[in-house]
């Protein structure tokens, strides 16, 4: 984590020109206030640029931040700023709906969307926030039932535990990740957040189904199990809890089949393990195996009813294709 920018002291009008500064290019153009006081203490960090941004901001003064039509229609920028609110509140005011999110809470602001947003200080005189500048492709890949929404919310206790440790672990380590696995967790991370927010209806947590909660704990353990060419329908019931009677019926009432939940997974694996550079020369009777086929040949039958083309077909489409890539890139 390194310091963007870190102010103590009593010139108000310094404070707000370069931290003005430092917002409208980490974030947006708006107009930045701050309350009147005899003295400024203020941090603000970073831990991540790639694939979203993830700030922390630290202070001992009231903020706040304008953004109007005209601030957006000279710097059009398509992100999504998820707050996390550690100390003190966050106010924000929209032209449809306000909402607070307090210490524990979350909210989202839209930056093609005027807000005014104040972040007051608390009873322990401060404020702490961290957030989540997430690109708009990302956030409507991730988080599309979060579009329109406007509300604050304070994730479960359960859900709290990942999302906490996976901000930890990104703000701990963001310097020194590669991107692919930076890609990993925040994708992880919004995963949890999305799947969170889908639940969410007009303040109210709505329960999952005792039937869905049982199909999501089905694929999940044949997730976990997808390499194992012996997984069957018995342990699966048995591992979960519930008796071959009532998975049959859990899978009919979600008309889909045990057969379905095994290749709908495992054939997409296999297929980005052919695909994989480094797994080029790996035999495609191994791959079959890894992915959890009990016979070559009968992964080849399914692969190829699946995709149009045989397991070596596809490998050497793939594979003709990244060398076209690869000449066409310039040469230094």
């Amino acid at each position: 984590m390194k310091t963007v920018f870190s102010y103590r002291g009593s010139d108000m009008a310094m404070f707000r020109r370069d931290y003005g500064e430092i917002v409208r290019r980490e974030f947006y153009d708006g107009d930045l206030g701050a309350d009147e006081t005899e003295y400024l203490d203020f941090t603000f960090q970073k831990a991540l640029d790639y694939p979203m941004g993830l700030l922390r901001v630290f202070s001992r003064t009231g903020i706040s931040y304008r953004r109007n039509l005209s601030h957006i229609r000279r710097n059009k920028v398509g992100v999504r700023v998820i707050w996390f609110v550690k100390h003190g509140t966050l106010k924000i005011v929209r032209s449809n709906q306000s909402c607070t999110a307090g210490a524990g809470e979350c909210a989202i602001l839209d930056s093609n969307a005027p807000f005014h947003a104040r972040a007051i200080v608390g009873d322990e005189g401060i404020f702490e926030a961290v957030q989540a500048v997430v690109p708009a492709h990302l956030f409507l890949t991730h988080l599309p039932s979060a579009l329109e929404f406007a509300s604050s919310f304070k994730i479960s206790p359960e859900d709290r535990q990942v999302v906490v440790k996976l901000l930890d672990l990104l703000f701990d380590e963001g310097d020194h990740l590669s991107r692919s696995a930076s890609e990993y967790l925040v994708h992880a991370f919004l995963e949890t957040v999305s799947e969170y927010i889908s639940q969410v209806s007009d303040g109210q947590i709505q329960r999952l189904k005792v039937v869905e909660k049982r199909l999501a704990d089905i694929q999940n353990y044949i997730s976990r199990n997808l390499t194992n060419p012996d997984l069957s329908y018995d342990e699966v019931a048995a591992k979960c809890g519930i008796s071959p009677r009532y998975l049959c019926h859990l899978l009919k009432a979600n008309n889909t089949s045990f057969s379905h939940l095994m290749w709908s997974q495992r054939l997409p694996k296999a297929r980005d393990w052919l695909a994989s550079g480094p797994l080029h020369d790996y035999p495609i009777h191994e791959i079959a195996f890894m992915a959890g086929f009990k016979s070559a040949a009968h992964f080849s039958r399914m692969f190829k009813s699946t995709y149009g083309y045989t397991p070596k077909e596809f490998r050497m489409l793939n594979h003709d294709a990244i060398q076209v890539e690869m000449s066409d890139q310039p040469i230094d």
